[in-house]
C-alpha cells in the first residue's frame, strides 16, 4: 500500500518541479527580453544623440563657411524746392529706387566680415549726370540717386581680441561704416546708428578703426574709446595715366596731396536709457575749388582745384532713451537728443597760380584761422492711435561752420551742414512688422549764408550774405525744401 501511495506523490512533486522550472526560465527569459529592450532602446539614444551632435557641428561648419545675406530696399517719391534770391525759383519731383544688399561672415568667434553693395538709381535715366561734375564724388556717391551701377558702400573686418582680459579691444580696416550715425539713425528709421557720430561727419569714407572698451577697468557704464583713420583722397594718378613722367600710380602734383583724417571718439557713458559721446578730428591736406584774383572770394574765369589748408572739429552729443524713470508710457518711449559741435579752418598759406594771377589759397574764403559752431536737438515720440514714430528735429550753424555729412540723405543736401536755420519733422510706420515700413518726412532750410554744402576752398565755401551774393552777381539759394515719401522692405 505504501508504494500505491508513494508513486502518485512522487510523480506530482516532479510534475510541480517541472512547472515551477518552466516559470524560473519564462521569469528569466522575460527579464532578458526586457534587459535587451533596454539595451536597444539605450543603443537607439546614443545613436541619435550622437546624430544630432553631428548634425550640429555639421550647421556650425556651414554656418560659418557662409556668408548671410539681408537686403534693404526703398521705393522714394522726393519733391525738392528752392526759393532763389534774385532769380525765379526751382523745384522738382523725382522717384528713385535704393537697393542696399549687406553681407556678413563669421568664420570664427572673434572675426567678422561686413559689406553691404548698393544701387540708388532715378526712375528712367538721370538726363544731367553728365554734366554734374561731382556727382560720384567717393565720399557720397552710394548716396546720391543717380544711375544703375553698383558701389560698394561698406567692406570691412572685425577682430575682436583679449576678450577674456581688463580691456577687451576691436581692429577693423577697409570700407568702413560712417553714414546713419549716432542720433541721425532716428530719422532714418534705423534702430541702431551705422557708427557713432552723425552731427558733425556722415559721409563714406576708407579707413581703420581701434575700440577699446573702458567700462570694467574704469567702472563706468558703456565706456569705450575709439581711434579712427580715414583716407579722403590718395595722391596718385591711374595705371595708364597720360603724366608726363608715364610712371604708374605716381602723381608729382602738388596740388592733390593726399587727404587723411584721424580722429578721435570716446563714449562717456552709456547705461541704456542716458548715452554720452564725444569726437575730435583732425583733417589734413582738405580739398576746395579757389577762383584767383584780386578778390579771391569774387567769383572770376580763373580758378583751380587744389589744398587749400587743415581742418579740425568736434562735438559733444547726449541722447535719452526713454524721460524719467516710470512717469508715464508715453514718456518712457519717447527719446531725445542734444549736440554741439565745432569746425576750426587752418590755412595752409601758400599759392596757386591760374590765369597768370597768384594769389594765397583761402579756406572758407578767408586767409585767418575760422571758427564755426552749430546744435541739434531732436525728439522722437510713440504715436498713440498706432504703433508709429513721430520726430522733431532743429539745428542751426554759424557764418563759418563746416561739416563733413557730404553723405546725409536729403535731396536738397546736408541739412546738418546749414550755415542757418534747419527743420524737420517725420513719420515713421511699419506696415508689415519691421519688414516693409513707410515713411513721411519734410525739410526745410532757411540758409543765413551761402555755401552751406559747398566745399573748402573759396569758390563754393564762402560764407556770404544774400545780398553780398547778389552784389557779386550771384543768385544764392534762401531756402530749400524737401518731402520724401516712401515704402522700404527689410528681411
Amino acid at each position: 500500500m505504501v508504494k500505491k501511495f508513494l508513486l502518485p506523490i512522487t510523480l506530482l512533486v516532479g510534475i510541480n518541479s517541472c512547472v515551477f522550472a518552466q516559470d524560473d526560465l519564462r521569469a528569466e527569459i522575460e527579464a532578458l527580453k526586457k534587459q535587451m529592450a533596454e539595451l536597444k532602446d539605450a543603443q537607439s539614444k546614443i545613436n541619435i544623440d550622437a546624430l544630432k551632435k553631428q548634425i550640429s557641428e555639421v550647421k556650425a561648419h556651414d554656418a560659418g563657411d557662409n556668408i548671410k545675406f539681408d537686403i534693404d530696399f526703398r521705393t522714394a517719391y522726393d519733391i525738392v524746392d528752392y526759393k532763389i534770391k534774385n532769380a525765379s525759383d526751382q523745384s522738382n519731383n523725382i522717384w528713385s529706387n535704393k537697393l542696399r544688399l549687406g553681407m556678413a561672415s563669421s568664420p570664427a568667434d572673434n572675426l567678422v566680415f561686413k559689406g553691404a553693395l548698393q544701387v540708388n538709381k532715378v526712375f528712367g535715366n538721370n538726363s544731367g549726370a553728365t554734366t554734374a561734375s561731382y556727382q560720384n564724388f567717393d565720399w557720397y556717391a552710394s548716396q546720391t540717386p543717380d544711375d544703375s551701377s553698383v558701389r560698394l558702400a561698406e567692406a570691412y573686418f572685425l577682430y575682436f581680441g583679449n576678450n577674456d582680459g581688463k580691456i577687451p579691444y576691436t581692429a577693423s580696416f577697409g570700407r568702413r561704416p560712417s553714414i546713419d550715425g549716432f542720433m541721425t539713425n532716428l530719422r532714418e528709421d534705423n534702430d541702431s546708428p551705422s557708427s557713432p557720430i552723425g552731427h558733425n561727419i556722415n559721409m563714406e569714407f576708407d579707413g581703420a578703426s581701434f575700440k577699446f572698451d573702458l567700462d570694467k577697468v574704469s567702472g563706468v557704464s558703456g565706456m569705450y574709446f575709439k581711434l579712427c583713420l580715414g583716407r579722403g583722397n590718395s595722391n596718385t594718378s591711374g595705371k595708364y595715366s597720360d603724366n608726363t613722367t608715364s610712371l604708374k600710380y605716381i602723381d608729382n602734383s602738388t596740388d592733390s596731396p593726399n587727404m587723411d583724417l584721424i580722429g578721435i571718439i570716446g563714449q562717456l557713458y552709456d547705461n541704456g536709457q542716458y548715452k554720452v559721446l564725444a569726437n575730435y578730428f583732425q583733417a589734413f591736406n582738405v580739398m576746395g575749388y579757389q577762383y584767383i584774383g584780386a578778390t579771391p572770394s569774387v567769383r572770376t574765369a580763373a580758378g583751380r582745384f587744389s589744398d587749400v589748408g587743415d581742418m579740425s572739429g568736434g562735438a559733444l552729443s547726449l541722447q535719452i532713451n526713454g524721460i524719467g524713470d516710470g512717469i508715464s508710457d508715453f514718456l518712457d518711449d519717447t527719446t531725445a537728443f542734444v549736440s554741439f559741435a565745432f569746425s576750426k579752418t587752418d590755412p595752409q598759406g601758400t599759392s596757386s597760380t591760374a590765369g597768370g594771377v597768384t594769389a594765397p589759397n583761402q579756406m572758407l574764403g578767408s586767409n585767418n584761422s575760422e571758427v564755426g559752431t552749430s546744435y541739434y536737438m531732436g525728439i522722437q515720440i510713440p504715436d498713440m492711435l498706432s504703433d508709429g514714430r513721430i520726430g522733431f528735429e532743429y539745428n542751426h550753424g554759424s557764418k563759418y561752420w563746416r561739416s563733413f555729412t557730404y553723405g546725409e540723405d536729403t535731396l536738397i543736401g546736408s541739412k546738418l551742414a546749414a550755415r542757418g536755420d534747419a527743420y524737420e519733422i517725420y513719420y515713421n510706420k511699419p506696415l508689415v512688422g519691421k519688414n516693409l515700413t513707410m515713411q513721411l518726412r519734410y525739410t526745410y532750410v532757411d540758409y543765413d549764408y551761402t555755401g552751406s554744402d559747398g566745399f573748402f576752398g573759396n569758390a563754393s565755401g564762402t560764407p556770404l550774405t544774400m545780398t553780398e551774393a547778389i552784389a557779386q552777381g550771384r543768385n544764392p539759394v534762401e531756402s530749400a525744401s524737401n518731402i520724401r515719401m516712401y515704402l522700404r522692405y527689410r528681411y
